[in-house]
């Protein structure tokens, strides 16, 4: 699964959505097959129960959060949806400096159980306490790769080329969380 991660990230975005965390239409999900969240090392959740691009703009983050996060300043992140060289797509929000992809954020709903659950069944990561309902931060091929669940969502934050903070990926939770629809 981190190799599908690697290379969505490396291709970069087609199209540019303006908005922010807007959920999308009430119908079926234009890709069942899970392109990401990176697969944490020894993780035993299930990345088949996640659905994937359940909300139209997945750019939960602007330029300036992003560049806190990353340590560097970024372009406007776009919501796009590039195709990952292996046969499967889905949307995703990248943020890049120059013309390389170094953040990229996915948001999930969890077919069963809960986000915070899903969380907590990747084993391997350092938690990140107090920060939504469950955060944990997974060492991936791709980069880092913060899971944070809210109520409803599991938000992946991945990041290529920089290791943040606790209290970077804390404040990137944050902002992200609150801007999920509801």
């Amino acid at each position: 699964m981190t190799t599908v991660v690697a290379a969505v990230l490396l291709v970069g975005c087609t199209q540019t959505v303006a908005g922010s965390g807007v959920a999308a239409p009430a119908t079926a999900p234009r890709s069942t097959t899970p392109s990401s969240p990176a697969a944490p090392t020894g993780s035993s959740a299930p990345r088949s129960d996640l659905e994937v691009d359940v909300v139209d703009d997945e750019c939960l983050l602007n330029a300036s959060e992003f560049g806190a996060l990353i340590g560097q300043a970024v372009r406007p992140p776009e919501q796009g949806d590039p195709e990952g060289g292996t046969g499967t797509t889905g949307s995703s929000c990248v943020a890049n400096v120059g013309d390389t992809p170094l953040a990229m954020i996915n948001v999930y709903r969890v077919r069963s159980g809960t986000a915070a659950e899903y969380v907590r069944a990747g084993a391997g990561g350092r938690d990140l306490p107090e920060t939504g309902e469950a955060a944990a931060v997974f060492e991936t091929e791709a980069g880092p790769t913060l899971q944070v669940a809210s109520d409803d969502f599991l938000v992946t934050i991945l990041v290529s080329g920089a290791t943040p903070t606790q209290d970077g990926w804390r404040t990137a939770a944050t902002a992200a969380l609150t801007r999920l629809p509801e």
